[in-house]
């Protein structure tokens, strides 16, 4: 089944077809997330739609049915337009969700694990506290994708990352005239994500530099909660953010990968 060109406004209203229809539940991984891309695509039955954006040189697929049987079948019969990367949220894992991407050829790649706190660290900025401006979002772009998985991370285009330097929500640490390290956030209300924090320089000091900017700058902002996504082989990183008081809510993220060239 061909992919074809449409529009959010059209996909919502399919879903709530297909929602309205439903006698026993559903099943989705859309919950009107920022798109990427300009790109949306659609295939869709009676019972289930697929919808697929545009992120970098890859696809990211969306699911929404209330039918897993279809819904295989549609995985199956679509003609994607490039590389698929799929993630599905969960408390625990749902095999018949995951028998259906399998069956259409989607890889597993990764799970990442929610981690959440309501009381972060009580801290003030050093004096090297410094914000991104507008010059830097090609550097830090450039190095977000160094760092971290285009797949699973969830990076953000240039022109988002531009928004987030225009709010304050990049600190890095420049040293020479070179960007080292940052750390990139959201707030959400009165919850910070706490997107992204890298460091590019020999000096296990820097890292602990940014983190303390990152929670001073918070503790100036009134910002007592927050949450992030680890993935769950990373159990150094997991360890650092428990002895700052972290914890596991128990939400997954599964990611699926399908290429082209099966």
């Amino acid at each position: 089944m061909k992919f074809k060109l449409d529009t959010l406004a059209s996909a919502h209203e399919q879903m709530a077809r297909i929602k309205a229809q439903s006698s026993g539940g559903f099943w989705t991984n859309y919950f009107r997330p920022e798109m990427v891309g300009l790109q949306i695509l659609t295939a869709a039955t009676a019972r289930s739609v697929l919808l697929v954006n545009d992120e970098y040189d890859f696809f990211r697929l969306y699911f929404f049915t209330n039918n897993l049987a279809d819904l295989e079948q549609l995985l199956r019969d679509a003609d994607y337009p490039g590389d698929v990367v799929v993630g599905y949220l969960a408390k625990a894992p749902d095999e018949n969700v995951a028998a259906a991407f399998r069956q259409a050829g989607f890889k597993p790649i990764a799970i990442y694990r929610r981690m959440e706190t309501y009381r972060l660290p009580v801290q003030r900025p050093n004096p090297a506290l410094e914000y991104a401006v507008a010059a830097d979002v090609d550097q830090v772009h450039e190095d977000l994708f160094r760092t971290f998985n285009k797949y699973t991370d969830h990076l953000p285009p240039k022109d988002r990352l531009l928004g987030y330097v225009a709010n304050q929500q990049v600190i890095v640490n420049r040293q020479a005239g070179r960007i080292l390290g940052a750390v990139c956030f959201q707030l959400r209300g009165p919850r910070v994500n706490y997107n992204y924090l890298y460091n590019l320089s020999s000096s296990a000091l820097d890292f602990l530099r940014l983190q303390n900017n990152f929670y001073g700058v918070m503790h100036q902002r009134g910002i007592r909660a927050g949450f992030l996504w680890v993935n769950e082989t990373n159990t150094r990183l997991a360890a650092l953010h428990e002895s700052m008081g972290w914890r596991f809510d128990g939400l997954r993220d599964y990611f699926y990968f399908r290429s082209t060239v099966l």
